[in-house]
């Protein structure tokens, strides 16, 4: 593809878009006596042709380097959002659905494609009156444009900080970071909200009012912008639940998910938050302990402060040091050992392509083979750059239907980038985030189905990130790491001791972790799981944060403004916390044996192979060869 110009991009939406139209027409103009098979092959033909742009927009407009593109790509992304609305809205063309007999005999694909088209429909408000349709087509209209802007100041809303001692502020810190960030003309350096500069400076800085500082304007980004968005965004999503008959947005989000009720999702958040509060407890208190060695007078721990206790305590009970690693883990020796791993166990060939279209000369693109066969390709954007998103994540840019086009997608971080004189040492949790992200990638390649809407990622949304938690488990292993963790001078491998010091180590804190993650669960369904017009985000954060991770918030801080999981995932942020329960399980399975080829092949089979074709809760069960449980994730957690 050749679409790195925004005519050339703008081009290509209406050209989709038009498809997509004929497509409508199509279904319209069925005959009455039209199959099941034959309404729902031209329905997901429609599908297909939006899907054709919908990924790349979301993609370049979080990515792309020419500020152009971006804007197009925006654009292109509501005008993709105003045609689904429609489509969804479109009584004619649910109707073609309704009218269906389902009495007869009908493949399971297609029965399911029907149910699920008729639950969807009816959760767009199809069945309303021509008022009701028309303010929730505008309200769908609004909530695009706003969730655009939410997400525009977070990636564009990054904040700096002025030393101005220069080096002299950053004791603590690895010689590779000073060397990245030269002291200017002036002797000061400036440090900045990227995760590359923030997370050392948060394991490693010894001064106290540097981690403080930066923490602060960590949690500052995008401020003061997003915080009428953010009312904006909650309000939208409540007017249009209750347009569509829900007593609040969780009702309406938490409905077609694996747990079913925001009530569920509730008792979930809590059920983890009561394992987890007296593992947390423990390891506050190793943090306090740990901070009366430097401040014999302090009587509590601060947010910023959480990750450099850590890091003492576990020198000292683990005699471990997270800088000990990182020589073990040059950039291109991670890359090429994780593309390495998933090869052995999936049986497939990984290759640079010369047929992909980067969008940054920094833009890797590689081609997945089975046999002589290219079945997919991925695009690797894994360096920071201005006006590009701040995390990592991966989007899909096409699904697999089978004859067609194969799957891409891209995979985009923000690691340290490499250079002739330094080959950019990852931090152990950094290479995790990379193994994260590559489950996620594996999942929509690997997921080839005739139906469109049931390619790719297209399970529910509280199951899409078990299949990226469970590859993290591969990052543990000293069998796995050996093959390509070499030290960068010396081309020594990983020692198994270290790598079992390194597990220990890195999972202390895990309660308190877990807790944190049931802060952000309980904070995304509490402001959405009730009308938003008497709630305070700020104020509320503040009291679940006390109560839930031990922590004060920060005074003058406002997190919320740059927690863009409240758009994209909106309430259902419990779905990391469920995704791990499953994964944790998952991981039962394959024990100590995580390169077998054989459970990675039926995994892949059972679940990353089948998209959206069956219940996630039946997908997991047949790999598991029984329903899912607790057991193991508890064991994890207590270990």
């Amino acid at each position: 593809m050749t679409l790195h110009d925004a005519a050339s991009f703008s081009a290509l939406v209406d050209q989709q878009l038009d498809a997509a139209q004929r497509g409508l027409d199509a279904l319209l103009e069925l005959p009455s006596g039209a199959t099941a098979e034959e309404v729902s092959s031209t329905f997901d033909g429609i599908g297909k042709e939006i899907g054709e742009v919908s990924g790349l927009s979301e993609l370049f407009s979080a990515v792309h380097p020419d500020e152009a593109v971006r804007e197009a790509a925006e654009v292109a992304s509501q005008r993709v959002s105003a045609f689904v609305t429609e489509l969804n809205l479109h009584r004619g063309a649910y109707e073609r659905f309704a009218n269906l007999d389902l009495e007869g005999e009908l493949s399971a694909d297609v029965r399911r494609y029907v149910e699920h088209a008729l639950r969807d429909y009816r959760r767009s408000g199809v069945d309303k009156d021509d008022a009701t349709r028309e303010r929730v087509r505008l309200l769908q209209e609004e909530l695009i444009h706003i969730g655009q802007e939410f997400d525009r100041n977070i990636m564009t809303g990054g904040r700096s900080l002025r030393l101005d001692e220069g080096h002299g502020a950053l004791a603590g810190l690895p010689a590779d970071f000073l060397a990245a960030h030269p002291e200017d003309a002036d002797g000061s350096v400036t440090l900045t909200t990227d995760p590359t500069d923030f997370l050392p400076v948060m394991l490693y800085a010894e001064r106290d009012d540097v981690r403080r500082d930066l923490h602060r304007e960590f949690n500052l980004r995008a401020f003061p912008e997003n915080v009428d968005v953010l009312n904006r965004l909650l309000a939208k999503r409540h007017e249009l639940a209750n347009t569509l008959g829900y007593d609040h947005w969780a009702h309406w989000a938490c409905e077609d998910k694996m747990v079913g009720t925001a009530e569920a999702a509730r008792e979930f958040a809590q059920r983890v938050s009561d394992r987890a509060r007296p593992v947390g407890e423990s390891e506050f208190g190793d943090l306090l302990a740990e901070l009366r060695t430097i401040d014999p007078a302090a009587e509590r721990v601060e947010a910023w402060q959480s990750r450099y206790l850590a890091e003492r305590v576990k020198r000292r009970k683990h005699s471990f040091d997270s800088q000990s690693v990182r020589p073990y883990f040059a950039y291109a020796k991670v890359r090429d050992g994780i593309l390495a791993t998933t090869e052995t166990l999936f049986g497939v060939r990984i290759e640079r392509s010369e047929s992909g279209s980067p969008w940054h000369e920094a833009v890797e693109c590689f081609d997945v083979f089975e046999g002589d066969r290219v079945v997919s390709r991925f695009y690797l954007d894994m360096f920071p750059r201005e006006g590009k998103f701040k995390h990592a994540a991966m989007f899909q840019m096409r699904s697999g239907v089978s004859g067609g086009a194969i799957p891409e997608a891209a995979l985009v971080c923000n690691f340290p980038g490499p250079t002739e004189s330094d080959p950019a040492l990852l931090l152990h949790d950094q290479v995790t985030t990379f193994f994260h992200e590559v489950g996620h990638l594996l999942h929509h390649l690997f997921s080839i189905h005739r139906f469109h809407g049931f390619a790719g990622i297209a399970c529910e949304w509280d199951f899409v990130e078990v299949p990226s938690q469970l590859y993290e488990e591969w990052a543990w292993s000293a069998g796995v790491l050996q093959k390509f963790a070499t030290h960068h001078e010396t081309g020594e491998p990983i020692p198994v001791e270290l790598v079992a010091r390194l597990r220990a180590a890195e999972e202390y804190g895990k309660g308190m972790n877990v807790m944190g993650q049931m802060l952000y669960a309980l904070f995304a369904l509490t402001l959405y799981d009730r009308d938003p017009a008497g709630v305070d985000p700020g104020e509320l954060l503040g009291d679940l944060q006390k109560e839930l991770t031990f922590f004060e918030k920060v005074p003058g801080t406002a997190m919320q403004c740059a927690f863009g999981h409240l758009h994209g995932y909106s309430s259902n942020y419990y779905t990391y916390m469920w995704s791990l329960v499953i994964s944790k399980d998952f991981a039962s399975v394959f024990g100590d044996d995580l390169m077998s080829a054989e459970k990675a092949q039926r995994y892949r089979e059972t679940v990353l192979g089948q998209g959206g074709s069956d219940d996630a809760g039946v997908m997991a069960a047949a790999f598991l060869g029984r329903e899912t449980s607790f057991d193991a994730w508890e064991s994890w957690l207590q270990a």
